[in-house]
């Protein structure tokens, strides 16, 4: 017979396991257009990216000139990621209690080309989505908006919502 508290001290660590595992999220491929690729976490290595693939924290995507990808990086979050351009998957992290959504977060690193991003504007207190770039940073809590790196430079644009923009010091 098992005693109760080591049942309890069992049924403890799986409810504390589960609860870090529903913030733990990967990225997933929606859909891809012409030439796209990916690299692993750690990896210089490119391979081709296909549809319903696993995205990783840490990996890097690829576009060329003909290619583009749709990334669900959370439920309730996307990114689009146009031609000729080079997107890092630095943080994404999704929670809900019950129904609730307690945590959405998803930060992308945009090096080159554009991105644009839809986020559920259903929990805005809840929601950290920003695009990183070479020059700073765009965020949103729930909205439709585009960034773009083109020649060194980043612009912002806002279909839908509001953005905040803040340049890195």
């Amino acid at each position: 017979m098992v005693s109760k508290r080591i049942w309890k001290t069992f049924v403890l660590f799986v409810f504390s396991a589960a609860l870090l595992d529903a913030a733990t999220v990967n990225a997933v491929v929606y859909s891809v257009s012409g030439s796209a690729e990916y690299a692993a976490p750690g990896s210089a290595s490119y391979a081709p990216l296909k549809k319903g693939q696993v995205l990783a924290i840490g990996s890097t995507v690829r576009t060329s000139d003909n290619g583009s990808a749709v990334l669900v990086t959370t439920p309730g979050s996307a990114i689009q990621v146009g031609n000729s351009s080079v997107v890092k998957l630095n943080a994404l992290a999704f929670a809900r209690a019950g129904s609730t959504i307690t945590q959405r977060q998803a930060v992308v690193q945009l090096t080159t080309g554009v991105v644009s991003a839809l986020i559920d504007p259903s929990t805005p207190n809840v929601t950290d989505f920003r695009i990183q770039t070479p020059q700073g940073a765009a965020a949103a809590r729930g909205t439709f908006y585009a960034v773009l790196v083109y020649n060194g430079k980043t612009y912002v644009g806002v279909k839908e919502g509001r953005v905040a923009a803040s340049a890195f010091k």
